[in-house]
């Protein structure tokens, strides 16, 4: 017991033990941790750490993984690009664990691989002696010493640092390593840490948000963001890619500029991004600098396809690269992947940072470069979309890679100069193409109307446009547009000998009659697009007609012929056709059924057609509400009033309308479960609906268990992190500092959380933090 009788942490006064026993000096185990805890961060930060005068922000998430990986690694390196924060992590990181000794080593600085043991040397407190070389006192002198040494920036002297790594560990067991690198040492042992931009992603502010509203501040003392501001804002962080770096020199400018001038000149960033303290280093005085840096380290070829692949800011994939490099491709790709030039995505392909695209740019325009590969990535983006010229329905295959190169047929688009080019006609197509699929179409319609005003009627690729121009009318409700479009689409090709896809440009036409009420047009266009499909043997294409023609027999009340129909074309789709394709003769044939009372082939048809028509939302959609009517039918009331208003919350999302005989089907269902379900279980199964989202919606659709409303969090975001800070023994002061709040404001969330989760200490608080993430 403490002399005076107390806790030596709280004061308490404790009852006196037997003389025998142990002396205590604290009243319990959590004023033992207590103390513990005061006396680490009372200890004196080790000063060979630099000291840094602004607030550290964010990475909350990176500390909290990589304390563990320090303890079990003994080579740790941070790798990632420039101006992402890899030094300054690592030091907030030693700087949190003050109890390790640890000495930096700044790489940076040095220009020959022979400086290297010296600058370690130097670190390390190791003097040199006569007669003995000094990588061998190195080595003797840390063999007996716990250490962590903090290697920084090693990416310009990477192999000699890798060697006296390798040495270090094998000879030296009290030694840890911590490298920050654009390039990983690729030493025995060594644990890789990628590390990418701060989070622009979080309400009510990102860590990317925070950090530019803090250095704002520091540069502009009455900053203070206006809730316009607050967008603004995070649209700058999320372009700049969350790089801190590029964040704070733009924060800087808040000074001179508004943030929403800042934002507007972001297509300058490297001459805009190029005021840094004057105490930095050269690399990081600007946004230039810090990619200039590593594009000086590069090999002649890495330089090459580097410069090249700038054109590509779609991202792209080896074969994409393949067209722009004469070259090892794979290896050298391969190499700026590994130097975090490149990023690879988890669909296999590769996307540069913006802002190290645009450096790129400038120096392939330096190299006299650009035109000759813009016209090398205009040649292969045409041959992605020939097929929608030559063949009649497109492939699975076809439609992902033009989904996967939108923005750099977007960004190829733009840059073309030659408004009479015929191959804008190809491209305007693609980019309406895909935008029918993400269901947003007035922009690029609107574009692809233009080009067809200027560019020569003799195209070959004419009456693709044609086709996608109909069909965006006919979206568009302009039915005369839609009408004069496809006909001229039918009439083009047959003058030019495109008869392979006759078949769908009839489907086409038979679309926009339908639309126009002409129910006898449509059914003699739909023949004639059979005729032409069976004359050049494009099965697919035959039976998607022959589903649109069910379609209408349907409507007509003809169900026998109906399903005449879809007794062909389904098979023939299941065997043949994307799933997108497949899900819509699904869905007819699910009508064909329902109508027919056949509910077990209905409902199997529509919950097939949710599987497979993910890529085909508004099939999707039908295909669920499919299922909602059927539940109804079948006297599962709360199930599909809930599956039918998680349609209707949908369709007023996307606007999107049911067809007129769909819609009859849909009222009376609702009517029906409105007459047998009490008022207040109808108004809660479809408030339930409405709160799901179309995936949920269709989860639930294939399995009643599998959706229930999300719980509200026990916690708010902040109280989230707080609580994460107190597991890992952060005290109140510390969190106070990582946060930049008071350390009131910290006592009342711990007081709050304490509250939420009904506890009474903060080591249960702990407990249960480490049980979530479990």
């Amino acid at each position: 017991m403490s002399e005076s009788g107390t806790c030596e942490s709280c004061g308490t006064a404790m009852t006196p033990r037997q003389a025998n026993a142990r002396v205590s000096r604290y009243c319990s185990n959590a004023c033992r941790q207590r103390a513990y805890r005061q006396r680490l961060s009372s200890t004196p930060s080790d000063p060979d750490l630099p000291e840094y005068p602004d607030v550290f922000i964010g990475r909350e998430s990176e500390i909290a993984d990589l304390g563990p990986l320090l303890r079990k690694h003994r080579l740790l390196t941070l790798l990632g690009p420039g101006g992402v924060g890899k030094t300054r992590l690592v030091m907030e990181l030693l700087r949190l664990s003050r109890h390790i000794e640890a000495r930096v080593v700044e790489i940076a600085r040095l220009t020959r691989p022979e400086q290297v043991v010296q600058a370690v040397a130097e670190a390390a407190g190791v003097p040199e002696l006569p007669g003995t070389p000094l990588r061998a006192r190195v080595l003797a002198d840390l063999a007996g010493r716990k250490i962590t040494l903090v290697l920084d920036s090693c990416e310009h002297l990477v192999d000699a640092c890798c060697e006296l790594v390798d040495e270090m560990l094998a000879r030296c067991p009290g030694v840890r390593v911590l490298t920050t690198s654009r390039e990983a040492l690729r030493a025995v042992g060594e644990a890789v840490y990628p590390l990418k931009g701060l989070s622009v992603e979080g309400r009510p502010w990102s860590e990317a948000e925070r950090l530019f509203v803090e250095r704002a501040r520091e540069s502009a003392t009455t900053f203070q963001p206006s809730e316009s501001d607050h967008d603004l804002i995070a649209a700058v962080c999320a372009r700049l890619d969350g790089i801190p770096l590029a964040i704070e020199l733009a924060a800087r400018l808040v000074r001179p500029l508004s943030v929403r001038e800042i934002s507007h000149h972001l297509d300058r960033r490297l001459d805009l991004l190029n005021i840094g303290h004057r105490g930095a280093e050269a690399r990081h005085q600007s946004l230039r600098a810090a990619i200039a840096w590593s594009y000086d380290l590069l090999t002649s070829p890495e330089q090459t396809l580097f410069r090249r692949l700038s054109l590509l800011p779609g991202g792209f994939a080896l074969d994409t690269a393949q067209v722009v490099f004469d070259g090892d491709v794979l290896g050298t790709l391969t190499n700026l992947e590994a130097k975090s030039l490149v990023s690879r995505e988890g669909n296999g392909r590769f996307r540069m940072l913006e802002s190290v695209r645009l450096y790129a740019l400038e120096r392939l325009r330096e190299h006299g470069e650009e035109e000759v590969m813009n016209e090398r990535i205009l040649t292969w983006l045409c041959e992605i979309a020939e097929p929608g010229v030559t063949s009649s329905i497109l492939t699975e295959r076809q439609i992902r890679r033009q989904r996967d190169e939108y923005d750099n047929v977007a960004y190829a688009f733009g840059r073309m100069a030659d408004v009479t080019d015929e191959r804008r006609l190809m491209l305007a197509s693609i980019l309406l193409r895909v935008r029918f699929d993400q269901g947003y179409v007035t922009e690029a319609g609107a574009v692809l109307v233009d080009v067809l005003a200027t560019t020569p009627a003799t195209s070959r690729f004419r009456c693709l446009a044609l086709e996608y121009a109909a069909l965006f009318a006919l979206h568009q409700g302009h039915l005369d547009d839609g009408h004069r479009y496809a006909t001229e689409a039918i009439d083009t090709a047959s003058t030019t000998g495109q008869e392979r896809i006759l078949c769908r440009l009839y489907r086409t036409l038979a679309s926009v009659c339908m639309a126009r009420g002409d129910t006898a047009a449509t059914i003699v266009m739909l023949r004639r697009s059979i005729e032409h499909g069976l004359s050049n043997g494009n099965e697919i294409s035959v039976a998607c007609t022959k589903q649109n023609l069910a379609w209408i027999l349907l409507i007509q009340g003809d169900i026998a012929g109906a399903r005449e129909l879809v007794d062909v074309a389904l098979p023939s789709m299941r065997a043949h056709a994307r799933p997108d394709i497949v899900a819509v003769v699904l869905h007819t044939t699910g009508c064909v059924a329902l109508e027919a009372g056949d509910h077990g082939w209905a409902l199997s048809c529509f919950e097939e057609g949710v599987r497979v028509g993910v890529d085909a939302l508004r099939t999707y959609l039908d295909c669920i509400e499919g299922c909602g009517v059927i539940a109804l039918r079948s006297g599962q009331l709360e199930r599909g009033v809930r599956l039918l208003f998680a349609g209707e919350s949908a369709r007023m999302v996307l606007d999107w309308a049911r067809e007129p005989w769909w819609q009859e089907r849909y009222d009376l269902a609702l009517t029906t479960a409105r007459e047998l379900l009490s008022r207040n279980v109808f108004e809660q199964a479809s408030v339930t609906g409405c709160g799901m989202d179309l995936y949920q919606a269709a989860d639930y659709a294939l399995d009643e268990d599998s959706w229930r409303p999300e719980a509200e969090p026990v916690l708010s975001a902040r109280q989230q992190v707080v609580a994460g800070m107190i597991a890992q023994g952060m005290t109140n002061v510390q969190i106070a500092a990582r946060l930049n709040i008071s350390h009131r404001t910290v006592e009342s969330h711990v007081r709050n959380i304490k509250t939420a989760l009904d506890v009474s200490s903060r080591a249960q608080l702990a407990a249960w933090v480490s049980q979530q993430s479990s």
